[in-house]
């Protein structure tokens, strides 16, 4: 009867753990302030920006306030009013800038 009561215990131990990991809610960069590398330097996104089609980085977002900036989303940055956002891929690329 020990046994099967370790065992029993044993497995809601693991599926508890599994279950708390499974529901970690996913961390994406985009909810962070985006922004540009212009070819010298990074500037905010404006407030309607789009990333166009494309497989360079479009946007970068800093944890540290601005000493490191890691790409975010891609595609070609366009700062265009009129022009539809589109759903930034939050996988890393590499660029070397």
């Amino acid at each position: 009867m020990k046994k099967i009561k370790a065992t029993i215990l044993s497995l809601a131990v693991v599926f508890s753990v599994c279950a708390a990991f499974a529901t970690k809610p996913h961390w994406t960069c985009t909810t962070l302030p985006q922004y540009w590398y212009n070819g010298v330097g990074y500037q905010p996104v404006s407030q309607f920006y789009g990333c166009m089609q494309g497989s360079t980085t479009c946007t970068y977002y800093t944890l540290n306030g601005g000493i490191t900036y890691s790409p975010c989303a891609v595609g070609t940055y366009n700062n265009c009013p009129s022009c539809a956002v589109e759903t930034p891929n939050s996988a890393p690329v590499n660029t070397a800038h």
